[in-house]
């Protein structure tokens, strides 16, 4: 953490050099406001979504409809968090053409908006339009925490490990927070 402001701010998680509008596949999770379970639950393997966690998923559904170039080629609402994993298509900095390099020196401050059409901008978009959707829907609770983790993926191998890893969550569910909770009550223990 650095002093900025004479506040304390947590550093950006996000790879430095590398242009997030870029062609790749992203490993995308974003959590829920204090980790609530405001998406629905996971009953027997399977989720059953809240109406706040289908308009989650439909906008999951329908974000290449607002994007030309993106696709969520797999994805799951969880009670709270979504997984998603996001495909740019288009140029990349590793593209033959010299005329279609993408830059990858930083522009701008890093205290600025997203870049238009990076990974962060379309994850803010995302998280925008389900929070417009649920207050026209009279639902008016806090829905995400700020900010939202992501890997890069790279190669065919790694792109099948994260759908197995998505397809296999809400069965795995049961499993992951029994873990936690048991986490929570014991004390770490210490080797001597």
């Amino acid at each position: 953490m650095t002093l900025y402001l004479k506040k304390y701010r947590i550093e950006p998680a996000r790879l430095r050099n590398w242009d997030y509008r870029a062609r790749g596949w992203y490993f995308v999770t974003i959590c829920t406001q204090n980790r609530a379970r405001i998406f629905g639950e996971v009953v027997d393997g399977q989720v059953q979504l809240s109406p706040l966690g289908r308009i989650a998923n439909l906008d999951l559904q329908n974000l290449h409809s607002h994007y030309s170039n993106v696709q969520a080629d797999a994805y799951v609402v969880m009670p709270n968090q979504v997984h998603a994993l996001i495909m740019i298509d288009g140029d990349h900095c590793f593209t033959p053409s010299p005329s279609s390099l993408i830059s990858t020196e930083a522009t701008s401050s890093e205290f600025s908006s997203p870049r238009s059409r990076s990974l962060s901008a379309i994850v803010r978009s995302y998280k925008a339009g389900v929070t417009q959707r649920s207050r026209e829907s009279g639902l008016t609770q806090t829905i995400w925490q700020p900010r939202f983790h992501d890997h890069i993926l790279r190669g065919d191998g790694t792109i099948a490990a994260v759908r197995d890893y998505i397809r296999n969550n809400p069965a795995d569910w049961a499993q992951d927070l029994g873990t936690r909770q048991r986490e929570r009550v014991e004390p770490c223990k210490t080797v001597s």
